[in-house]
């Protein structure tokens, strides 16, 4: 359940980050062209190389834990929400461009319903990365979780630990894969065939 937790939250808080990021993008287009160079750098650097600097910020509690599954989540949703606004056709943009639509408008009832299939992709490739990056956190300090159990068997030389531990963290993976599955059943009934 630690592990659950720390992956729903992580992916819930990258979700809301990437969103309130991609909005800005969309009001501002100029941001644009300076934050996805750096968004990119940003990806060269190991994700597990910021888990102890998060420990001596927030602790050994949740907290870090949960951080450590937005940074793993929250790339992947930016990138598949921006290929999805590239995607909309260039006959939409200046149909809206023409009326003089408000930024309101665009975004809620022309960016992200047509940017849906890509923003679903890019979930369901978080949703998996949000278990990967919660057990990395616990890796590296945590007084329960999967990562815990997979650092201690590996310790203890406890295979039956060390299996347990991995399929429990495959059913995870696939758990938060499905609930995302299942949110765009009922979401994008309108591209899913």
């Amino acid at each position: 359940m630690t592990t659950f937790t720390e992956s729903l939250l992580g992916l819930v808080v990258a979700t809301l980050f990437s969103f309130f990021t991609m909005i800005l993008c969309l009001i501002y287009p100029k941001l644009l062209d300076l934050i996805v160079p750096l968004f990119v750098g940003s990806q060269v650097v190991p994700v597990i190389a910021f888990a102890p600097l998060l420990i001596m910020i927030f602790g050994l509690g949740i907290n870090g834990k949960i951080v450590m599954a937005a940074l793993m989540c929250f790339f992947p949703l930016f990138i598949n929400f921006l290929s999805g606004v590239n995607m909309i056709p260039k006959s939409i943009k200046e149909l809206i461009f023409v009326y003089d639509a408000s930024n309101w408008f665009k975004i809620v009832r022309i960016y992200f319903p047509l940017s849906l299939p890509n923003i679903f992709t890019g979930l369901k490739i978080s949703a998996t990365l949000s278990v990967i990056g919660a057990i990395v956190a616990e890796f590296n300090g945590a007084d329960f979780g999967i990562g815990k159990n997979l650092f201690l068997s590996a310790k203890r030389l406890e295979p039956e630990l060390l299996m347990a531990s991995l399929m429990i963290s495959v059913f995870l993976g696939g758990f938060m894969y499905f609930m995302i599955w299942v949110i765009e059943k009922k979401l994008g009934k309108w591209y899913l065939k």
